[in-house]
């Protein structure tokens, strides 16, 4: 039943992240994405980067790597690198969401997190995850204002269950 109500949320957070990216992100000039917004992690390329490669590691991390690497690896990746990052990185969580049940989101893990050992339960870094991505959507609006861009809301949840309830 957890894994279930896990599922929804990830979702929602699938369709906010991409509504970002497709409605925003992707709209923005090529040179946008690099502006420096004194905001944040500073530009957009910055921002997405960050939040991807912290999927990837929570996801790394799920899977019992205790040294997470980063997903993107170039040196100044242009918007489309960073959004097929984005990309690979979301299918891999959609495969290991899939997965799921609810025995495994309560399982105890052993993770690093900020060079720190410790064990946790799936379901806290999944939240960390939801977490983390909220705030940064909430952050990467607020930069493409700056810039001069339009991004909406994030849908509320409730309306999201409203719109699925039959």
């Amino acid at each position: 039943m957890m894994a279930d109500a896990i599922r929804t949320l990830f979702e929602y957070q699938i369709m906010e992240d991409r509504r970002l990216w497709d409605g925003a992100i992707m709209a923005l000039p090529e040179t946008a994405f690099k502006i420096d917004t004194a905001y944040s992690w500073g530009t957009m390329q910055r921002e997405c980067t960050h939040v991807v490669d912290e999927m990837h590691a929570s996801l790394e991390r799920l899977h019992g790597i205790k040294t997470a690497t980063v997903a993107v690896t170039m040196e100044d990746p242009t918007r489309e690198q960073v959004r097929a990052t984005w990309d690979r990185v979301e299918a891999q969580w959609m495969a290991y969401m899939a997965e799921l049940d609810d025995a495994r989101f309560q399982q105890q893990i052993d993770i690093v997190y900020r060079d720190t050992a410790m064990t946790t339960p799936v379901w806290q870094t999944i939240f960390h995850v939801f977490n983390h991505n909220t705030l940064h959507r909430a952050e990467m609006r607020q930069m493409i204002a700056v810039i001069g861009g339009r991004a909406e809301v994030d849908r509320s949840f409730g309306a999201r269950c409203l719109a699925n309830s039959g």
